[in-house]
C-alpha cells in the first residue's frame, strides 16, 4: 500500500519547517509527498525550494497568492494518482511516530467501513467507542479533523475533492466528513496516542492575525458558516450530487499555476448566490425554511 502526503502552508516558517523536518525524518520512505505553498511572502518558498532540491520525492507547487486550504489540498491531491490513500496533513503538525501513517491504512484497508481515519489532536474532539478487525478500540466520530485527515482512493473516486466553496479557511473537513458520512461510511481516530503533536494549538505559536482571518472567512456570507449550512441542505435534498467537483481550474502558464473558474460550477455557483441572499442562519446553525422544489426536477 502506498500513501501520498498533502502539505499546504502559508507564512509561518517556524511550524513549517518543524512539521516537514519530523515528517521527513520519522515517516520511512515509500510514500509520496507534495507541498503547495498559498505565495508566502516570510522565506517559506525558499525554505521549500531548498528542501524539494534535496528530498527528490518532494513536488512542490508555489501559487502566486493564497487561493486557500481547499484549492490547495485538491492541488497536492492531483499527484496522488496511483496511491492508495491520501493524506492531508496540516502544516503546523508534529510527526512523533514513524508508525503513523502505516498504521492509518492499514486500520482503514482492514476495516472498509471506515472512510477517513486519523489522530485526536485536540482534547474538545468527543466521540464513541469503535471496536476494529484487529479487537483495538478506536474512536469514532463525527468529523476527521482535516489538520491529519487519511481517504482510501475509492472514498475520493465515490465523494470527489474538498469543496472550494468555501473561504481561504472554510468548512471543508467538516463538510466532506458530512459527505462521507451520508454515504455510509464510519469515520475514526486511530486508538495511539501522541503519534503527532498539534503545534499551532500551542499558545507560544498562535498568530492572532491569522485567527482573526479564520473568523472572517467562516463569518463569511457566501462562503462561511451559512454557505456550509446551505451545501448540507442541497446535498440532504438531492439538488446537488455527494461527489463534489472542483471550483477552481489549474492553469499552467509561463508564470506558473493560475486558476479559472471551472464553467460546470457556475450553475451551482448562481444557486448559491441566489439562495444566500435570501436566507438567514440562526446562532444554533439552522437554516430559514426554503422552498427548494423549483430545484428539484
Amino acid at each position: 500500500m502506498r500513501a501520498h502526503i498533502g502539505v499546504v502552508t502559508w507564512n509561518r516558517l517556524e511550524l513549517t519547517r518543524l512539521c516537514l523536518s519530523s515528517l521527513l525524518q520519522q515517516t520511512p520512505p515509500g510514500y509520496g509527498l507534495t507541498v503547495v505553498d498559498n505565495g508566502s511572502t516570510d522565506g517559506t518558498q525558499e525554505y521549500l525550494q531548498a528542501l524539494a532540491s534535496a528530498h527528490p520525492h518532494m513536488r512542490l507547487h508555489l501559487l502566486r497568492r493564497n487561493m486557500g486550504v481547499a484549492v490547495a489540498s485538491n492541488l497536492a491531491w492531483d499527484d496522488a494518482d496511483g496511491a492508495d490513500f491520501y493524506v492531508k496533513l496540516d502544516n503546523d503538525v508534529e510527526v512523533r511516530d514513524p508508525q503513523w501513517m502505516h498504521r492509518l491504512m492499514h486500520m482503514l484497508a482492514d476495516n472498509p467501513q471506515l472512510g477517513m481515519a486519523g489522530y485526536r489532536l485536540c482534547a474538545k474532539h468527543e466521540g464513541t467507542p469503535l471496536t476494529l478487525a484487529d479487537g483495538s478500540t478506536a474512536l469514532a466520530v463525527a468529523c476527521c479533523n482535516g489538520a491529519c485527515a487519511c481517504i482510501p482512493r475509492a472514498v475520493h473516486e465515490q465523494l470527489g475533492f474538498w469543496n472550494e466553496g468555501f473561504g481561504r479557511y472554510g468548512y471543508e473537513d467538516l463538510e466532506y466528513s458530512w459527505r462521507a458520512r451520508k454515504a455510509g461510511y464510519t469515520l475514526a481516530y486511530a486508538p495511539q496516542q501522541n503519534a503527532l503533536h498539534h503545534l499551532g494549538a500551542e499558545p507560544e505559536f498562535v498568530d492572532p492575525q491569522q485567527e482573526s482571518r479564520k473568523r472572517a472567512s467562516h463569518t463569511a456570507e457566501l462562503s462561511g458558516t451559512k454557505a456550509y449550512l446551505m451545501y448540507l441542505l442541497l446535498y440532504e435534498k438531492g439538488i446537488i450530487p455527494l461527489k463534489v467537483g472542483r471550483k477552481y481550474l489549474p492553469v499552467s502558464g509561463p508564470e506558473g499555476l493560475t486558476f479559472t473558474l471551472n464553467p460546470a460550477h457556475k450553475a451551482l455557483q448562481r444557486l448559491m448566490l441566489r439562495l444566500v441572499s435570501s436566507v438567514d442562519a440562526s446562532q444554533q446553525g439552522e437554516l430559514s425554511q426554503l422552498d427548494l422544489s423549483a430545484w428539484q426536477k
